[in-house]
């Protein structure tokens, strides 16, 4: 992985964006079970040219997280469904975060795209959940990109408090 400063970080995610490149990203915690490093991560990959970029900070890049999410899923991705069937695991996944945030603990997640390096179910989708609390992971498994459970779990991920 090639360690660049945020603003390029950003500027290529939006490039790629632009150009219609498959590309997607991460942002791992300290601790968090994808992160070797003690810091924050800010992971961009490329899935078209294969290439890995990141970004390491002693805080969490929520802004340009929460600018970029909507591009990578869709402008609808901050608007709950919840309404929706979801999956047994993704419910799970659901009630856990609205607990953790109102005891004012954080947890994070991910979406783990086709091609992702992370991803050990590829082609298929994968979303993690980790419980900061417990140190446990939730885990559900998709063909198609999980927009529904992201429009449940993405409203709920950028309003805990920090």
């Amino acid at each position: 992985m090639q360690e660049v400063s945020l603003n390029e970080l950003k500027d290529r995610a939006l490039s790629l964006h632009h150009d219609g490149s498959v590309w997607h990203f991460h942002i791992l915690t300290p601790g968090c079970k994808f992160n070797d490093s003690d810091m924050y991560a800010f992971v961009l990959e490329d899935i078209t040219a294969s290439s890995r970029f990141v970004h390491y900070s002693k805080t969490a890049a929520s802004d340009l997280s929460a600018e970029l999410a909507p591009l990578l899923h869709g402008g609808d991705v901050f608007n709950s469904t919840q309404a929706t069937k979801q999956s047994v695991e993704v419910e799970a996944m659901c009630a856990r975060a609205a607990v953790l945030n109102q005891a004012g603990i954080q947890w994070h997640h991910h979406v783990l795209f086709p091609g992702c390096q992370y991803n050990a179910n590829d082609p298929r989708y994968t979303l993690v959940f980790e419980d900061s609390e417990t140190g446990s992971t939730l885990v559900s498994i998709s063909d198609s990109e999980p927009i529904a459970a992201l429009s449940v779990l993405e409203p709920l991920f950028y309003s805990q408090s920090s």
